[in-house]
């Protein structure tokens, strides 16, 4: 029963992890997509041996790779840049605007 539920686990940290790997940049994802996820995998074998603790470990080092790496990444694109331009401009007019009433 404790290996139907590791295995099932392991699948689903799998497709997690293969899900998560869409937020990094495509240019990235297509040259080292399916490298990360074999790492991964291959990381999450050994830690599934060791036990919980280190099954989070492992997860932890994927997100903490994920905010480091993907965020940056995509927050640097000209269309993230664009609307976060455009967004706090419009913002502040509307502050602009609307202080005046008061």
């Amino acid at each position: 029963m404790a290996a139907m539920v590791q295995n099932r686990s392991f699948r689903v940290s799998r497709m997690v992890y293969s899900g998560l790997l869409t937020l990094y940049p495509p240019d990235l994802r297509r040259r080292f997509g399916a490298e990360m996820e074999e790492v991964f995998e291959e990381l999450l074998r050994a830690a599934a041996q060791s036990g919980a603790n280190s099954v989070a470990a492992v997860w932890s080092r994927a997100l903490w790779e994920l905010l480091a790496v993907a965020l940056p990444q995509r927050l640097a694109s000209e269309t993230v840049m664009a609307g976060a331009i455009s967004f706090l401009t419009a913002s502040g007019l509307f502050l602009a605007f609307f202080s005046t009433f008061n």
